[in-house]
C-alpha cells in the first residue's frame, strides 16, 4: 500500500445521505449518477465512506479517502475539519500572515506618532508633568499622563495651578504665576 505522507487535499465532497432514498427515491439516483466513478469507498483502507477527501498523492493520482484514513496519514485535522484544501490553508496563512504584518506596521507607526506628540509636549509642559508625577497618587497621575499628551480642560488646569501655588489656591500675591501655570496646561 503506497504511503500517502505527501499527498495534497485539493477537494471534498459528500455522497447523498441515505435517508434521501427512503423519502425521495429519484433525487437520490440523480445524486449518485453525478458521483464521480471510484467514490463510496476509500482507496486507502477499502471502508465505505460517506463525505470523501480528494487527494493527490505523489504519483499525481487523484483518489478519494475517508476523514479518518485523511487523519491517519497525515492530512492536517484542520484541513479535514474545515473542509480546506492545501491551497486554501496556504493562502488564508499568507493572508494572516500579512495582516499581522499590516497590524504591526501600523501599530509601530501609531506609537511613533505618539512618541513624537510627547516629546513636543514634554518640551512645553515636561516639568509640569514630572512634578504631578512626583506627587504620587492616582489623581495627580492621571492629571500628568493627561497633560503629557493634550491640553487639559480648564477645571484640570486649575488643579495643576493650585498643586503648584504654595497656599493652594489664586491670590494677589500669586496671581500671575497661577495663571501662567493654568495657560501652560490649557494651551495647544
Amino acid at each position: 500500500m503506497k504511503t500517502l505522507a505527501n499527498a495534497q487535499v485539493v477537494g471534498f465532497f459528500s455522497l447523498p445521505s441515505p435517508m434521501m432514498a427512503e423519502h425521495n427515491p429519484s433525487a437520490y439516483c440523480n445524486a449518485m449518477a453525478s458521483a464521480p466513478a471510484g467514490s463510496g469507498s476509500c482507496s486507502h483502507c477499502g471502508n465505505g465512506i460517506i463525505h470523501h477527501v480528494v487527494i493527490r498523492d505523489e504519483d499525481g493520482t487523484t483518489r478519494f479517502i475517508g476523514s479518518d484514513c485523511a487523519l491517519k496519514v497525515g492530512v492536517s485535522r484542520e484541513s479535514v475539519r474545515y473542509r480546506l484544501t492545501s491551497e486554501q490553508i496556504a493562502a488564508r496563512d499568507a493572508r494572516r500572515s500579512a495582516e499581522c504584518e499590516e497590524w504591526q506596521r501600523k501599530r509601530q507607526a501609531e506609537e511613533d506618532a505618539r512618541a513624537a506628540l510627547i516629546a513636543a509636549r514634554r518640551e512645553k509642559v515636561g516639568d509640569l508633568v514630572d512634578m504631578l508625577r512626583s506627587f504620587g497618587g492616582d489623581f495627580f497621575g492621571s492629571l500628568a499622563d493627561q497633560l503629557e499628551i493634550r491640553p487639559l480642560s480648564g477645571v484640570q488646569a486649575s488643579y495643576v495651578a493650585k498643586a503648584t501655588s504654595a497656599t493652594g489656591r489664586r491670590n494677589k500675591k500669586n496671581a500671575a504665576a497661577f495663571d501662567a501655570v493654568w495657560d501652560r496646561c490649557c494651551e495647544e
